[in-house]
């Protein structure tokens, strides 16, 4: 008997079941539908077919004629049949994703892209990106959703509401069902869109069950006979089917028709009467043993019937009886048993043989797993009890699941195992990472610490060495979760710990290494550090190259800590490769390529270079929201923000901001909350609102030191968002004073750090402070100060940005104290002249996050002024003030504007239904 180890040099293929994505093939001399297939074709475009009616009525039959007469139509037709293990997301995406590929790549070659490659994604990303797909395919697509009834899971459930409700208008989906599918369909369609099909319009007619006698079974009844049987089955075809069988057996309708009278309510005693009893004993033993399997093939009936040979002849047989088998491909590779013989073939099995049960498991778990279907293998391990074998399985292909960033599919693979199943170190290991990368870090740490202990316990209790290999893992997991919690100074630790440890750690464990050094080295402000860091893993590349995905993120925190650092040139160079190989390895909407661009926008903007700024954000910004990191969320974030306000949508800017200030709050990132605060007082001051700038800059008063004190790290930028919203707030009610002094102290804790981006800024706020306070000397010497961090870092929109007090500085300083600096005037010229562009919108605009807009028709009155609210920048407090609501109901109200938009963010909900074109004041606001 092979053990686990005997799996464990094999090859991950997490390949999809083929046969699931093919229409069964239709019977010689089925009864063709012609009335209901006429019906099928009335509603053709934008609409939902349900097909509903307990087993053996025909709804695979039909769906599949229907399916073989729009693909000689040459209309893309994708099929799938689910089963109880589609009841996950990522496989369902990937099984749904990969039906549309197989009819057309054009369809779903991007969703794949994105499905096969990120980690960070959801399903619901993927499920827009696959209808943008099928929208701009531009011609009528068709998917059908065969036995859609066994998905039970509620996120299942919502991936296919969220597909119904906004399939584009060329798109038609046909369900088959045995009961009503687990989505409310009538809330999805109106009424003239959603066709139904039941179990009476799939009855028989006498003409029908005629021609099914005739030209399928080959059996010759009077028309009288056939009217008596159709009418004792009540034209059920399965009915009919077990009635042909039996008049195989005996010539007399009459007796056909008593003993289904009598046994019609229980069809397992009559299939066996029918059926099994008749079979040849032989014939009956392969059937029984081969009902543990969901798809028959020659070889692995052999395999479950440890038999050589034989297997195949018995499949023919059973498909030239008319056995209730249907193959599943044209080479009759593969069959599939009518559910209502398989299921009787299993209780039976489990009556009179339940010991041989878990054996027939085990040779088909063995056969699957040596043929590298996974899926198969491990659910045949898991019902055979060999809970270490399914264990095995799943470690074989955890490490290559995250090399390729496939975190969501390992995670769904181990929650598979029983819960009391013993996960080995590798496995343990392998979900800490899925659990990282998925920013789900308080399982990951528990997880951490089962393997730190044990890698300690054994070294307590044997006497051996740390497994060096394994503790240069667990070092690089915590350092990749401290960087997620932002605790810069244990992420530092823990990458450096990997980059000192005598271990022969995997590429890509020393690339998520040297992310969290960089990350600490940052808020060190030690970016020689960095650079020397970087430089060796350019010179080395097999010591500093991992995956692609985990390259990639290591790439973006290097062009992070460079922005930081003043260092533009080097940041937008090394974040523009860092795109390029992103959208080219895993797509425009890939989270790997939203990172990078979301970093690569904020440096682009600076430049002001809005066009190119908006292109790189387009499409983008509800991705960032989701799979981000804090550094990049805060780039993206505030550049989206300055954007819109450019644009004069200033309302919208703020609602941007609020998304940004929600997720801070969620995942407990002070650093994004702060910076969105201060963001969003600066727009309030732009817009002339002193009044709601202050209250919130008391607010925040109450949670936030007067100095930096012990502030290190990441908390030192906390800090520096915090001083500039103060300073702003004080320089608009005229308290230069105060203003100064929050700045002096700032700007000797950023030169300290080397951060000459913000060193820049917050000289610039002092500068406009030292003129309020009429020290005109001082404001120009900031001045000064400020000019020449900007000329060396190649700054430009963060002067104009401060507003027309800092134009008039500069055309002070242009003529008066010009002479005297080390500044060049070309660089003053050009800022002077950039504030010309500053108060004329541009009309170029975002593009829309989804193709299809929804109606504001979709929502409620009071639904209706809550987002109208929204779009004046309003955060859910200011809305229940103006509206009189209580904060919950603010809440709930959201959560119902972003249910009927498909939306997850206000910006997203306030463009879907006021558009991007909506400025203050405008009559649509």
């Amino acid at each position: 008997m092979e053990t686990p180890s005997d799996f464990a040099d094999r090859t991950w293929s997490a390949s999809l079941i083929q046969t699931k994505m093919v229409p069964p093939l239709l019977p010689f001399g089925c009864v063709r539908r012609h009335a209901l297939l006429d019906r099928l074709s009335e509603q053709q475009t934008h609409g939902i077919t349900v097909v509903t009616a307990p087993a053996g009525f025909g709804k695979t039959t039909l769906l599949a004629g229907c399916s073989e007469v729009l693909s000689r139509q040459e209309y893309p037709v994708a099929w799938l049949s689910l089963d109880g293990e589609d009841n996950q997301e990522q496989q369902f995406g990937a099984y749904l994703v990969a039906a549309f590929c197989r009819v057309s790549k054009d369809i779903g070659r991007p969703a794949q892209q994105l499905l096969n490659s990120d980690a960070r994604t959801s399903i619901k990303t993927i499920i827009s990106v696959l209808l943008n797909g099928i929208a701009a395919f531009g011609r009528r697509v068709f998917l059908v959703l065969d036995d859609v009834d066994r998905l039970t899971s509620a996120p299942v459930i919502a991936v296919v509401s969220r597909l119904l409700r906004y399939a584009p208008e060329n798109m038609h989906v046909l369900l088959g069902a045995r009961g009503e599918p687990g989505m409310k369909l009538g809330q999805l369609r109106a009424p003239e869109k959603l066709t139904r099909i039941s179990a009476n319009d799939l009855r028989f007619s006498i003409d029908d069950a005629e021609k099914f006698f005739e030209e399928t079974c080959a059996l010759s009844l009077d028309r009288a006979n056939v009217e008596l049987l159709n009418g004792v089955t009540e034209g059920w075809v399965a009915g009919l089917q077990l009635a042909a069988l039996a008049l195989r057996q005996t010539s007399d309708p009459a007796q056909v028709v008593g003993r289904f009278t009598v046994t019609r309510s229980g069809i397992d005693r009559y299939l066996d009467d029918a059926v099994l009893t008749q079979l040849p004993p032989a014939m009956l033993e392969f059937l029984l043993s081969t009902s543990i399997l969901e798809r028959l093939s020659p070889a692995v009936c052999d395999a479950v019937m440890a038999v050589e040979g034989g297997s195949g002849e018995k499949l023919e047989w059973l498909e030239q009886h008319n056995v209730f088998i249907r193959p599943l491909d044209e080479r009759r590779e593969w069959y599939r048993l009518h559910a209502l013989l398989s299921d009787a073939l299993r209780r039976r099995l489990l009556a009179h043989m339940p010991q041989q049960v878990p054996v027939l498991h085990q040779r088909a778990f063995r056969w699957f797993a040596e043929k590298r279907l996974w899926s198969e293998a491990v659910r045949h391990a898991l019902a055979a009890g060999e809970f270490e074998q399914a264990a095995q399985l799943v470690e074989n292909g955890a490490m290559e699941m995250l090399e390729r960033g496939e975190s969501r599919t390992l995670l769904e693979w181990v929650a598979k195992l029983p819960p009391d199943v013993v996960l080995t170190r590798r496995l343990r290991l392998a979900k800490a990472w899925a659990l990282a990368f998925s920013l789900q870090t308080t399982h990951a740490i528990k997880e951490i610490r089962v393997v730190t202990d044990e890698i300690y316990r054994m070294r307590r209790e044997s006497a051996c060495s740390i497994d060096e290999v394994a503790l240069a893992e667990v070092n690089a997991i915590s350092g990749i979760i401290a960087s997620a919690s932002d605790q810069s100074e244990h992420a530092f630790e823990f990458g450096h710990a990997v980059a000192t440890s005598s271990a022969i750690a995997a590429p890509w464990v020393n690339s998520c290494a040297q992310f969290a050094q960089f990350f600490g080295l940052l808020h060190r402000g030690e970016f020689d550090q960095i650079r020397r860091i970087w430089g060796g893993a350019q010179d080395r590349p097999e010591q500093g190259r991992g995956s692609i995905y985990t390259d990639l993120f290591r790439n973006t925190m290097y062009g992070l800590a460079a922005q930081m650092h003043g260092e533009l040139a080097e940041a937008g160079r090394v974040l523009e490769e860092t795109l390029v190989r992103a959208e080219n390895a895993f797509g425009y909407a890939s989270s790997c390529a939203v990172i990078a661009a979301g970093c690569l926008v904020s440096i682009v903007y600076e430049y002001n270079q809005l066009p190119r700024a908006r292109k790189l954000i387009a499409n983008r910004t509800t991705i960032a929201l989701e799979v981000s990191p804090l550094g990049t969320l805060l780039r993206h974030v505030l550049t989206e923000a300055r954007l819109l306000q450019r644009n004069g949508q200033v309302g919208s800017a703020l609602a941007v901001l609020e998304d940004g200030r929600q997720v801070a709050i969620t995942r407990q990132w002070l650093r994004l909350k702060m910076a969105c605060d201060a963001e969003t007082v600066r727009l309030l001051l732009h817009s002339g609102d002193v009044t709601r700038a202050r209250q919130i800059a008391n607010k925040l008063r109450a949670s936030m030191p007067v100095v930096l004190d012990e502030q290190a790290g990441a908390a030192t930028e906390t800090w520096t968002h915090y001083c500039f919203l103060q300073a702003r707030v004080l320089i608009a009610e005229n308290d230069a004073e105060k203003a100064v002094a929050f700045l002096v102290r700032l700007l000797d804790a950023l030169a300290a750090r080397g951060w000459r981006y913000h060193e820049a800024i917050a000289s610039l706020l002092l500068s406009l402070a030292y003129e309020q306070g009429g020290a005109s000397g001082s404001a120009l010497g900031a001045l000064d100060r400020a000019l020449r961090l900007g000329e060396a870092v190649g700054m430009v929109n963060s002067f104009i940005d401060e507003g027309q007090g800092v134009r008039a500085l500069l055309q002070r300083f242009r003529w008066n104290a010009g002479g005297d600096s080390t500044v060049d005037a070309t660089y003053v010229d050009k800022l002077i002249h950039a504030f010309d562009n500053v108060d004329a919108p541009s009309s170029t605009s975002p593009r829309p996050v989804r193709n299809l807009k929804m109606s504001s028709e979709a929502l409620s009155a009071r639904e209706f002024e809550v987002l109208r609210c929204v779009a004046h920048g309003q955060s859910n407090k200011e809305v229940g003030r103006s509206l009189k609501l209580a904060p919950e109901t603010v809440k709930w109200h959201m959560k119902n504007i972003f249910e009927k938009l498909d939306v997850t963010s206000r910006i997203e909900a306030v463009q879907s239904v006021f558009g991007f074109g909506v400025r203050e004041g405008s009559d649509a606001m």
